[in-house]
């Protein structure tokens, strides 16, 4: 691996760990970004930067800004080098993850950086320790919600069989009142199903925050998504978050729900500076 540090050189910061920690774990050879240097670690009193040096030519804000634009295959390729070196970090330390691409120009400004923030970090690490993150996604099959809707519900089963009584007019109008009637209950049929599904796991996790859902473009899905969250769940109780989020797939898929769930993450968004 190279150690050149010229004034080409741009430094790169993968995330921040408490300086406490390194005396008990070791953080072991890793390749940077620019699969040529080594990650290395930059102690400043009780956090620690984790960084890879860059060289300018390369990794300018220029380049990167072209390179995110045109070259589909490098952001991919970078994305996931990033993702998966805090991935590795995470599993050994209390990480403070930062962004893809957080690029400074000198040490100097990092050490200056991490100065000014220090009780704020000292804080994010009480509150990330020991613990990670988890996503979960609630996915709904509309016509089988409705399907159970009109099978459970003895008001709609009613107007139902009434519409035959009415003259082809009225019959036309009514159609349409009830069909906006199912419409709405759907709709509370969802919030609440999901709502149900969020108390009954938030209760073994420290933290949580709703996220907006995504459109089937982004999801590539023909379901729609309708719940979108991050849990904050300490490593201790995470077979019983585990346990409840498969007890609740069970019992509801037959709804036409259909919960996922993606981790353990770093703390990307409890962590977020």
């Amino acid at each position: 691996m190279e150690i050149t540090k010229t004034k080409n050189s741009l430094f790169y910061l993968y995330g921040l760990i408490p300086t406490a920690e390194l005396g008990k774990k070791k953080l072991g050879s890793l390749v940077g970004i620019d699969n040529r240097h080594e990650i290395y670690l930059l102690k400043i009193a009780n956090v620690t930067a984790l960084i890879c040096e860059l060289d300018e030519e390369e990794f300018s804000e220029k380049i990167i800004e072209e390179k995110v634009k045109h070259d589909m295959a490098w952001l991919e390729e970078k994305a996931f080098h990033h993702h998966q070196i805090l991935e590795k970090i995470h599993q050994h330390f209390t990480l403070i993850p930062l962004k893809f691409c957080t690029i400074y120009k000198n040490e100097e400004n990092i050490i200056q950086s991490i100065k000014n923030e220090n009780k704020r970090f000292e804080k994010l690490f009480e509150t990330i320790s020991n613990k990670e993150e988890w996503n979960v996604k609630v996915y709904c099959d509309d016509p089988k919600v409705k399907k159970e809707i009109v099978e459970n519900s003895s008001t709609i089963k009613k107007e139902e069989e009434s519409l035959q009584d009415l003259s082809p007019g009225k019959q036309f109008f009514a159609k349409k009142k009830l069909q906006q009637k199912m419409d709405e209950m759907i709709v509370t049929a969802k919030r609440e199903y999901c709502e149900d599904i969020h108390q009954q796991i938030v209760v073994f996790c420290d933290d949580s925050e709703i996220k907006r859902n995504w459109n089937q473009e982004m999801s590539g899905r023909k379901q729609d998504m309708n719940w979108n969250a991050v849990y904050l769940v300490n490593k201790d109780d995470q077979e019983l978050f585990m346990k409840r989020l498969k007890e609740l797939h069970n019992r509801y898929i037959g709804f036409g729900f259909t919960i996922e769930w993606t981790g353990p993450w770093p703390c990307y968004h409890f962590a977020n500076l």
